[in-house]
């Protein structure tokens, strides 16, 4: 591993999409009735701005809301933003880098970058067939009249003609953008899409792109970059002037999802505002209570971990390397082996068998899966993390090794218990300076998370629960601090629950000033 109730009045014109997967229901009918508005009018219908001035209503179905992630007001200064819903009051607001709120020291706080007309049409042109091709009901073709799901050509855009945010939530996250070109109309649906389609990776733009950042308060922007090229905005939340010249400048505030917990406001409220871990979890995670992790029937003791390759980019791994400074025991039903202390032991899929290596000799061969233990951690000597205490990223608990449903490669599963699982996601998560109230936050918050995936078994095909990832949560990606130890052991077992089941929490870095509903992200 990137949310509360609803504000009021946000949009003028970018149509979107938002990042995870939730569940939909049909849209009502009072979304897509009147959306003909001025910035005159209260642009707020609902928990939604609409702002299709003009345009063709869409049919693209409203989420099912979740209660406990909702609007939240992290804002301070100015007290009311917005009155009337107008984009201009959302252009005002990202670009008020005075703005004071919860969590406003993190230099994602404010954002700003700038494109030339050719380097936002070469994004486009690129961005858009990719992002159709993986969620094709979720980039939608005006035609005949209607809004439709239908492949991309290359270069569907063409020119840029114009650019504008449809619908926004009440928080002022782009739900909707519309992409206008001399090829077509095009409308890109929900937050993560809507980042991802104007990615500024370097193959997008041809050129290199600073994005510049700034605390709550500020004068100015910050000297150097926080970010260059970033493939994924920092958020959904922001605007977009076009100049006299011809030259896109963008606008935003916060990093990631924007719903659940941000994790600059958890630490602002706990060291400087003093708020308790319970008082933070309450006001982000709404109608929820803190229970033991136990008295949840389906959990069990330990979680199974896909680990995947350096730089998260895998799950699917050419070769695996092992390496421990204790006893490993080795158990197939190819054979069993017994491994000395400070041995490399290397296994790779060849011909449908996975062979075990040993100073380069083959030790065993076998079509099933391979168990690993020991009585010391466990090194995995073929990937790459950013700790520092060890050579290589080490792990508590035992491994097993499977063959990959992808030919000639092999799958990485690490077993532990959850409470050992956590003192390597927490540290990853969240940094120790953030202060032990924070970590309990995290830690909680981390631990429910792990619970709800353990139920939802969405990996349970590949044998495991949850990745090492973003995709899931970060895991052994940094080294443990004793802080982080504390939090785990100090909030041992206690996680979220609504109506008695684990919640989704749902967490990311930074507040732009407002925390969005889930159902407009997902």
């Amino acid at each position: 591993m990137n949310t509360k109730k609803s504000v009021k009045k946000i949009l003028i014109g970018i149509c979107l999409l938002t990042i995870v997967g939730c569940s939909s229901s049909t849209p009502k009918k009072e979304y897509y009735e009147n959306l003909q508005s001025t910035s005159q009018k209260n642009n707020l219908k609902g928990d939604r701005v609409e702002l299709y001035s003009g345009y063709k209503k869409d049919k693209f179905p409203v989420a099912k809301p979740i209660p406990y992630l909702s609007y939240v007001n992290d804002t301070l200064v100015p007290k009311t933003p917005f009155k009337s819903y107008s984009e201009n009051e959302f252009l005002a607001f990202y670009k008020n880098i005075k703005a004071k709120g919860h969590g406003d020291n993190s230099s994602y706080w404010r954002w700003h970058f700038k494109l030339t007309k050719k380097e936002l049409n070469n994004i486009l042109n690129k961005t858009l067939p990719a992002l159709s091709s993986r969620r094709s009901r979720e980039v939608l073709t005006y035609s005949n009249g209607e809004w439709i799901a239908k492949p991309l050509p290359l270069n569907p855009v063409g020119e840029l003609q114009d650019l504008k945010v449809v619908q926004r939530g009440q928080s002022g996250l782009i739900i909707k953008l519309l992409v206008k070109g001399t090829r077509g109309k095009y409308l890109v649906v929900k937050e993560g899409n809507i980042r991802n389609v104007l990615g500024l990776s370097k193959s997008s733009t041809g050129t290199e792109v600073k994005v510049y950042g700034a605390k709550g308060g500020s004068e100015k922007y910050l000297d150097k970059p926080i970010s260059r090229n970033p493939s994924l905005l920092p958020s959904g939340f922001f605007s977009f002037e076009k100049t006299s010249a011809g030259e896109y400048k963008f606008y935003g505030g916060g990093y990631g999802h924007g719903s659940g917990v941000p994790q600059w406001s958890a630490m602002d409220l706990t060291k400087n505002k003093g708020y308790s871990y319970q008082k933070v979890l309450q006001r982000y995670y709404t109608n929820t209570k803190l229970r033991d992790i136990n008295s949840v029937a389906g959990i069990g003791k330990n979680i199974r971990v896909g680990i995947m390759t350096s730089g998260f980019s895998s799950i699917d791994h050419s070769k695996i390397g092992i390496y421990s400074y204790g006893t490993i025991k080795l158990k197939s039903k190819g054979g069993d082996l017994k491994i000395n202390p400070r041995t490399y032991v290397e296994f790779i899929n060849q011909n449908g068998f996975t062979s075990v290596l040993i100073g380069g000799k083959v030790k065993l061969k076998t079509k099933h899966y391979i168990s690993l233990s020991s009585n010391r951690m466990i090194s995995v000597t073929n990937i790459k993390r950013n700790v520092k205490n060890y050579k290589y990223p080490s792990y508590r608990g035992s491994f097993e090794i499977r063959q990959s449903k992808n030919k000639g490669k092999l799958n990485l599963i690490n077993e532990v218990s959850i409470e050992d699982y956590l003192l390597q996601v927490v540290p990853s998560e969240m940094p120790k300076s953030f202060g032990l109230e924070a970590l309990k936050v995290q830690a909680i918050a981390a631990r429910t998370y792990a619970a709800k995936d353990i139920l939802r078994k969405r990996y349970q095909s590949l044998g495991f629960h949850i990745l090492d990832s973003t995709q899931s949560q970060v895991y052994n990606n940094l080294d443990e601090n004793e802080v982080a130890v504390q939090a785990v052991k100090s909030t041992k077992g206690l996680i979220l629950v609504h109506e008695g089941k684990p919640i989704d929490a749902k967490y990311y870095s930074t507040s732009s000033g407002f925390n969005s509903n889930a159902h407009n992200v997902w």
